[in-house]
């Protein structure tokens, strides 16, 4: 074949793909394959264009698109190569886009689009109540990067360390958000979701503190707090003291006392609730005869968990034997005293009202939290009075919310107790409980004293 005839048959072809660099590169090496090669790639890059766009440092995210997918699509549209310098000059980076001249008019115009679709960026901000925060925030920030995500709004959380440069009141937590006015109401509106949420679950946990029973305030014996310390170094389900607030203050109940100085608290959390709606069904199953018969106890083991009657309410709960006294006369009447491990207390009370526990009862970790007082000698709030001291600055057993922290920890035999600081948020002044008690105890030894040598007078 000569080269006219080639050139005849090959001309359409190569002109119809000398838009791209291989096809341009195929049509000039086979009509002009006895030129050198430093002159084809000096032909092929006189092909393309460059044009550059200044792109302010807010806009280039949205360009380049997430994981670089509006790039893409526009070098894909229109046959081009973009990319971003490194340098930033003056608030901006420069956008490089290489192609054809018509080619590249396009992209430039695409890409100017997307800077100028470029939603404005608002500030704003919201108050949400303080107890609404560790719900929002959520385990280890989960909660409100998940907001972020899905709205699109940057969610900034006042800390708690930033307040005092505010104006923000002291049961309210500023929340910054950031972004398109839609993203800031979709942001705003997950929010009042969960401030909605943590006032419908507060409204549950009040139901069933109000629902719970005064429980007897009964004094343990050595014997008793040993069998706790048996439950908290045996058992996998105890509840821990944590809270996800920056002061680590932490809503507890007080729930039963042994001494000023000594106590088990219930954390305020959905586990209240739970716990309530346990105690109910525990309740309902073992009040039936037939059911206390399947569940009927055939020996009595120390350290078990059982499910016990409490006299003071009839009501039925999850308990740990202490001890067992056996009635040889009538085995019926024969004493076992148990522990409460979701309230801390303790009752001796008949066999007959001690059944075995059914498995699925046993799913809720036990509530009852074994704590000492911190910032006070035990030796210096012995006695029932200090005790009853306590227990009315407390509320012990009555289900009222006092403030809790954790800031050590103690040693007694094998295992570790918290101590911690209460403070009773419930007047119009905070008190520490601690200081109050430790006040309340010396001027009751001051006055004893003092008037010790009056009486002595005749």
């Amino acid at each position: 074949m000569d080269a006219g005839r080639a050139r005849s048959l090959l001309y359409p072809l190569g002109g119809a793909l000398l838009l791209s660099g291989v096809a341009g590169t195929i049509y000039y090496y086979l009509t002009k394959k006895d030129e050198d090669e430093i002159k084809l790639v000096n032909i092929k890059a006189n092909q393309w264009s460059t044009v550059k766009v200044q792109v302010p440092l807010s806009s280039v995210g949205l360009v380049i698109g997430r994981h670089g997918s509006n790039i893409k699509l526009i070098q894909e549209r229109t046959n081009t190569k973009i990319n971003f310098s490194d340098e930033e000059v003056d608030g901006h980076r420069t956008c490089i886009i290489r192609g054809s001249e018509e080619n590249i008019t396009v992209a430039q115009k695409l890409v100017i689009k997307a800077i100028n679709d470029q939603p404005v960026i608002e500030t704003t901000e919201m108050l949400v109540p303080i107890i609404a925060v560790g719900r929002i925030i959520g385990r280890n920030g989960d909660v409100v990067r998940n907001i972020s995500h899905s709205s699109g709004a940057k969610v900034i959380v006042e800390r708690e360390e930033d307040r005092a440069t505010t104006q923000c009141p002291e049961d309210m937590r500023r929340i910054i958000l950031k972004g398109s006015k839609e993203q800031i109401e979709a942001a705003r509106s997950l929010l009042l979701e969960k401030v909605i949420e943590e006032e419908q679950m507060r409204q549950q946990i009040h139901a069933s503190a109000t629902n719970m029973s005064m429980r007897a305030r009964g004094r343990h014996s050595p014997q008793e707090n040993y069998v706790s310390q048996s439950l908290m170094n045996s058992s996998p389900h105890q509840e821990a003291l944590s809270s996800a607030s920056s002061d680590r203050f932490i809503e507890a109940y007080v729930s039963a006392v042994d001494s000023a100085s000594h106590f088990w608290l219930q954390v305020v959390s959905p586990r209240s609730v739970q716990l309530d709606k346990l105690v109910t069904e525990m309740t309902e199953y073992y009040e039936i005869e037939e059911n206390r018969e399947l569940h009927k106890l055939d020996k009595i083991n120390i350290d078990s968990i059982v499910a016990a009657k409490f006299p003071h309410d009839d009501s039925w709960y999850r308990g740990q034997v202490c001890s067992y006294e056996h009635n040889e006369t009538d085995p019926s009447q024969s004493l076992v005293t148990v522990y409460y491990v979701d309230f801390g207390d303790s009752e001796t009370i008949r066999v007959d009202t001690v059944c075995e526990l059914r498995t699925d009862f046993l799913k809720l970790n036990f509530q009852a939290v074994e704590c000492f007082l911190a910032n006070v000698e035990p030796e210096s709030v012995q006695g029932d009075e200090a005790t009853d001291v306590f227990e009315e600055l407390t509320y012990a057993a009555q289900w009222k919310v006092v403030m809790v922290k954790v800031v050590g920890y103690q040693q007694a035999g094998d295992k570790t107790i918290p101590c911690v600081q209460i403070i009773d948020t419930n007047g119009p002044t905070d008190i520490d409980v601690a200081e109050e008690l430790m006040r309340r105890t010396t001027t009751q030894i001051t006055n004893g004293v003092t008037s010790m040598p009056s009486s002595s007078e005749p």
